[in-house]
């Protein structure tokens, strides 16, 4: 993520500050917090993920961290669905909310960008069509799908953060119905 500002430093003349505009190459450190409702939900809650196989070593890494996380949560009644590509992400999401056989949904996905656009357009259509599910049905879903320049990138986003906004989503729901 490119993050600029502004700041000032002395300049060493008479007292006299200068502004200097500074880019500066940052990776989001942000950590969700578990909401206070949390502990309210029904540990029942029929929770699918749906994961894609390309790039399996970091898809099941994601899957892996969010149902231990969600497990020591007392969450046990995960349903593991698999598809080849995040291209499918939606396509599978949507044949399990037409079905009702999800209260809680993650879709899991790594796509690093190559040399093409072919990237621009998994990644668009991909969150488009999520996004229009979560428009379309009340189920709550958690795009939880990596989208990174480099490998490098990729193993420090996989971390419990869609676990918690999974929770805090669903817990957000329950409150307002």
């Amino acid at each position: 993520m490119r993050s600029w500002f502004w700041y000032e430093r002395d300049s060493g003349l008479a007292g006299l500050t200068t502004l200097f505009y500074h880019r500066i190459y940052v990776m989001s450190t942000y950590k969700q917090q578990l909401h206070e409702w949390v502990s309210l939900l029904d540990k029942k809650t029929r929770i699918s993920f749906i994961t894609a196989e390309f790039n399996k070593h970091y898809t099941s890494q994601l899957e892996e961290v969010t149902a231990t996380f969600l497990q020591q949560h007392w969450f046990e009644n995960i349903t593991k669905y698999h598809v080849p590509w995040a291209f499918e992400l939606p396509w599978m999401a949507n044949r399990i909310l037409k079905k009702d056989y999800a209260d809680l949904i993650f879709c899991f996905g790594v796509v690093i960008k190559g040399e093409t656009p072919h990237f621009d357009y998994v990644c668009g259509e991909c969150a488009r069509w999520i996004t229009n599910l979560s428009l379309i049905y009340t189920t709550p879903i958690i795009f939880g799908v990596l989208t990174c320049n480099n490998d490098e990138q990729v193993l420090p986003r996989i971390n419990n953060n869609f676990a918690i906004a999974g929770l805090n989503l669903l817990a957000s729901v329950e409150n307002i119905v």
